[in-house]
């Protein structure tokens, strides 16, 4: 949150966890706790501190047919 500049800012996750509920510590499929349903969140401020500069980052738009496979792939997808 050091480097963005926002009046108002939420930080959240893609799921919720189990900590010990029910003898489980994970986020395991098919378990209907309503800790795992309910998505964490919190509403904040961020002030850009300017104390990262990243690195120019050069793209080339690009790519062939066996490259795009390739990220596809890495990502998950088949």
């Amino acid at each position: 949150m050091n480097n963005l500049d926002a009046e108002k800012t939420v930080l959240t996750a893609d799921h919720g966890e189990l900590f010990g509920e029910w003898g489980l510590h994970s986020h395991a499929v098919g378990i209907p706790h309503p800790d795992l349903r309910r998505v964490p969140w919190v509403r904040t401020t961020a002030t850009d501190t300017e104390s990262y500069q990243p690195d120019s980052v050069v793209t080339n738009d690009e790519a062939s047919d066996e490259e795009l496979k390739k990220r596809l792939s890495a990502l998950g997808y088949r």
